[in-house]
């Protein structure tokens, strides 16, 4: 069953990635067990099945200075490591002034309605487009590829509504054979308060509800990936242990021992050498730093190295 998929990035990142050591995610991989999942394991995802839209924040409302430059390594990575396969689509982040009503509370200790609040000045700052670009081309796909069979979005924005009702609408024509509708709600399992739209899955043929934080943990993507330009490392503060990490990539690329970031990544790409008195694991220390006891034994191993190194 030829599929195509409609990823709303930023309705997924404050789903389910926002403050989770998952955000270095393969959404290719994370669909494809999604689907298995689904109950529509015949689903195949053909070349640039996935659409993927996003935008690119901007520096004035991030709220962490390094907040741009690791999502632009995190586009690369895409990039890098999903060419053919999955297709970003990029819209505006917009800052603007406006004025909104502000909360009060009455004579009576109650909050007053809107109407009666005084208005004041605040930034208003949104992602802009991605809405609307997953919209229109969920429903141009629908009308046009007469083979393809089943669409799946992934998002939990009822602005999406519209095109899920028009595709529907578009199958009831019989101007060509059914588009199957598939929902994924990008919420954690763990995040059990929060609930999917109705008004989206009253339009879907099928629904899965929760993503589960072993899939999202099963999809990670390498730490560091090659591509025709350049090579895509992983943000630091996007690992479970960041300041473990950070002390572990220091020590690497010292003067004298690696001397440059990459050069600690490739080392760490590397079995490590058995030591006489440290433990060792097995695989490869770069795909372990989110795992607590490994990344202490790769710290130490790392902190022997460099006194080896220091003393030759």
């Amino acid at each position: 069953m030829k599929t195509r998929v409609y990823i709303d990035g930023y309705n997924f990142y404050f789903g389910c990635l926002k403050s989770t050591p998952y955000k270095w995610l393969d959404p290719v991989s994370l669909i494809e067990t999604l689907l298995v999942r689904s109950g529509v394991p015949e689903s195949v995802l053909d070349e640039l099945a996935v659409k993927f839209f996003t935008a690119e924040i901007s520096e004035r409302a991030a709220s962490d200075s390094s907040s741009l430059n690791d999502q632009r390594a995190y586009h690369l990575a895409l990039y890098n490591h999903c060419q053919g396969r999955l297709q970003t689509i990029k819209g505006n982040y917009s800052i603007d002034k406006t004025k909104f009503p502000k909360v009060e509370l009455d004579e009576r200790g109650k909050e007053k309605e809107p109407k009666s609040s005084q208005r004041v000045k605040i930034w208003k700052m949104e992602e802009k487009q991605s809405d609307v670009n997953v919209a229109l081309e969920a429903v141009y796909d629908a009308v046009t590829d007469l083979t393809l069979e089943h669409i799946v979005f992934v998002t939990n924005d009822t602005d999406i509504t519209p095109a899920l009702r028009k595709i529907q609408s578009h199958n009831a024509l019989k101007k060509r054979s059914p588009v199957k509708i598939g929902l994924i709600i990008p919420m954690r399992k763990s995040d059990s308060e929060r609930k999917g739209n109705q008004s989206l899955k009253d339009f879907a043929d099928w629904t899965i509800e929760h993503i589960h934080d072993e899939e999202l943990q099963a999809a990670q993507l390498p730490c560091r990936i090659f591509g025709p330009r350049k090579i895509a490392l992983k943000p630091t503060s996007w690992f479970k242990y960041p300041e473990k990490v950070e002390e572990v990539l220091n020590i690497l690329s010292q003067k004298g021992i690696e001397g440059s970031v990459p050069k600690a990544w490739k080392w760490l790409s590397q079995p490590l050498h058995p030591a006489d008195g440290l433990e060792n694991i097995e695989g490869i220390p770069a795909d372990l730093m989110d795992d607590e006891i490994a990344l202490n034994i790769i710290h130490q191993h790392v902190k022997g190295y460099a006194d080896y190194k220091k003393r030759s």
